[in-house]
């Protein structure tokens, strides 16, 4: 008799429920739904089997229909595999199929026989991802903890070596308020690498400019492996009230406010991933009702990320917000900053899991999306109003 393979969500991140486990005609098929925990619309999923006996897996995303995104759209995803000792690599061959009671599934293979698969929604990004860009850096980041997470983790802020103070032009990011929105992350992680490199515009930004980063702002949910949109008892992205509604976001405003004071006119930009299908990068403008002022400085960054990205159609790349909450639709990072903030202009920044222009993104796309935003941003704080 042949022994099953183990299903594990313990790893880093980790997410998924195994239903079902059978082998056919010598293929290990598996299927699986995605954990919602505290998320009442689930997504990210990041599990590991071991013990496939040098066999090729069938992996079934079941209720894919329940996910976050277009129920119609769902043979443009590109799952993530890492086979035995290899890297992770999207998945080429998958395809959707529809059971008889109308349920919707994303099916996909491994490419050949392994001994252990770990499948994700996406590239994983966790803390020791970051450790690894901040190793490869060098001493460029300087880290500091800003606060405790809800779960008793140091939250941590990185901060651009240099000078604090001077009223110099500051650009503030954060990523992962949704945490199993890992787009985001690598953007970041590129964007950060691009910051402390030896190109001649990132060297003239330290030199002139100052910058701060949270890179997980729901560190909490990032590492338990949970997907963070909407997530109970109040999403981190509508917890921006005056008053915080989450432990994290208190600290993280109190260190705004430390920025601004610190700073001349600033740029805080919230780096996010959309629905699953969802293709390219683009910026949430302010609602209606907001002030004029507000979305005339946003639509000036959305203009200097339109020049970064030529492959987009003009004028996509700002998005109207009119999605629906749970939560004030108006307590979110950029109005907070726009609102408690003197100078500083706020941009929500989606960027897909899966496509820019057509393409297939891997981790060194999402490297040049967040070059591409540090340009951008660049480019707006030398361009402000006034300087």
């Amino acid at each position: 008799m042949t022994a099953e393979p183990i299903f594990s969500n313990a790893v880093p991140s980790g997410n998924g429920h195994l239903l079902e486990m059978q082998l056919v005609n010598d293929r290990w098929q598996v299927r699986f739904i995605s954990e919602p925990r505290a998320n009442p619309q689930p997504l990210w999923f990041n599990f590991q089997l071991v013990g496939l006996g040098s066999r090729p897996a069938r992996l079934i995303w079941d209720l894919a229909d329940i996910y976050l995104g277009s129920r119609d759209q769902l043979h443009k995803v590109r799952p993530v595999l890492m086979e035995d000792a290899g890297d992770w690599e999207r998945a080429t061959d998958v395809g959707v199929a529809d059971t008889p009671d109308g349920r919707r599934q994303i099916v996909f293979e491994t490419s050949g026989p392994c001994e252990i698969l770990q499948a994700a929604f996406c590239y994983p990004y966790g803390p020791d991802d970051l450790a690894a860009m901040l190793d490869d850096t060098g001493d460029a980041w300087q880290r500091t903890v800003i606060g405790l997470t809800g779960e008793g983790h140091e939250l941590p802020r990185l901060r651009l070596g240099g000078n604090v103070g001077g009223k110099r032009p500051g650009l503030y990011l954060t990523a992962r308020q949704h945490c199993g929105e890992v787009p985001g992350a690598w953007a970041l992680d590129g964007l950060m690498r691009f910051l402390a490199s030896d190109a001649p515009e990132a060297v003239r930004f330290r030199e002139e400019s100052d910058c701060w980063v949270v890179p997980f702002v729901d560190l909490d949910g990032t590492i338990a492996g949970d997907y963070g949109k909407d997530t109970l008892p109040w999403d981190f992205n509508r917890a921006w009230e005056a008053h915080a509604m989450r432990p994290e976001v208190h600290a993280i405003q109190r260190d705004m406010r430390r920025f601004s004071e610190r700073t001349g006119p600033a740029l805080a930009l919230d780096l996010h991933g959309p629905g699953h299908t969802t293709p390219d990068v683009f910026t949430h403008m302010p609602r209606d009702g907001r002030p004029f002022e507000q979305i005339l400085s946003v639509q000036r960054f959305v203009d200097r990320m339109q020049e970064q990205f030529p492959e987009l159609e003009p004028g996509s790349m700002a998005k109207p917000t009119r999605y629906g909450s749970r939560w004030n639709e108006m307590a979110m990072i950029s109005s907070w900053v726009w609102d408690h903030l003197d100078g500083v202009t706020g941009a929500n920044i989606e960027i897909s899991y899966q496509s820019l222009g057509g393409n297939v993104l891997d981790r060194d796309g999402y490297a040049d999306i967040g070059r591409r935003i540090g340009r951008a941003a660049m480019a707006w704080l030398e361009q402000r109003p006034g300087s």
